[in-house]
Formats: structure tokens, sequence, C-alpha cells
């Protein structure tokens, strides 16, 4: 099952070792609650990532609101982390917008 993560994308990495693909997504959240006070800017996260999301991501230049796909994978432990296996492609809003301006 996929689901959506609306975050602020800071940045993605492709990473070949021994002829194998690993990528990896950088996100920054505002700190709250109880890390607030350990936190100067951003509490950056890392998210391992499907290769071809690295491809997806050809117009980041820099930090930038997203929605990434993710699944649910099995970790260290019998827990479970999230996968991102793509981007939701941005819509355009303001082509529509235009057209009414055009009359």
């Amino acid at each position: 099952m996929q689901f959506e993560i609306p975050t602020t994308l800071l940045g993605c990495r492709l990473v070949n070792v021994d002829g194998n693909k690993y990528c990896s997504v950088y996100t920054g959240q505002i700190p709250q609650g109880d890390n607030a006070d350990s936190f100067r800017g951003y509490e950056v996260t890392k998210l391992s990532a499907d290769p071809t999301v690295f491809d997806q991501l050809s117009d980041l230049k820099s930090p930038t609101e997203r929605r990434l796909l993710a699944v649910l994978k099995m970790a260290a432990g019998g827990k479970s982390q999230p996968y991102i296996v793509g981007v939701v492609p941005e819509t355009k809003a303001a082509s529509s917008t235009s057209k009414a301006d055009a009359k």
C-alpha cells in the first residue's frame, strides 16, 4: 500500500556501490514539541529511496515543498520504515488562470 508524504525536500543523492545503485532523499521540518529546544533551523531526516526517484527530481535545485510516494518496509528489530518509491507530479494550476486573464 502506497501513501503520500508531504514534506520540505532538501536534496537527493544517488550512489553506486559495487555496481548497485542506492538513493537517499533528505527532508526537513521545523522542530516541534520536546525537540524544539535542542534544534536550530530544520530537523533533517534521511529516507531510503528507489534509484528512479533521483531521475524524477531532475528539476530540484533548492529546498521545495513536494509530495513523496512511500511504502512501508521492514527494518531492524521488527520495526517498519518508509521507503520512497516516487514523487507525486506537480500540477500546473497557473495555466488555467492565464487563460482567464487572456480574455
